[in-house]
């Protein structure tokens, strides 16, 4: 299945289990396809008016993207652009 349709946190989990050992893969293309999903979610959370966006790295090695709503103003996880399209 094409990364394009999958959600972050499925594309983080085939991370972790190649990173891990317990399935074969490569690991670098694991991860880029999850930049590449972060990436995709900032220009689409800055096109709907989100602003102070940034990837920050959680506890554990994760790494989330954060911003303000256009009508808050605390910072919140961006949600996977991916949930917001179906």
């Amino acid at each position: 299945m094409p990364d394009s349709l999958v959600s972050l946190d499925t594309l983080y989990a085939r991370f972790e289990a190649i990173a891990s050992g317990r399935t074969d893969g490569d690991g670098w293309a694991a991860h880029e396809a999850v930049l590449d999903r972060l990436c995709a979610n900032r220009h689409v959370a800055e096109e709907n008016g989100w602003a102070s966006c940034a990837v920050e790295r959680l506890e554990g090695g994760w790494l989330r993207l954060w911003g303000v709503r256009p009508t808050g103003t605390e910072r919140e996880l961006i949600p996977d652009c991916l949930s917001r399209s179906r």
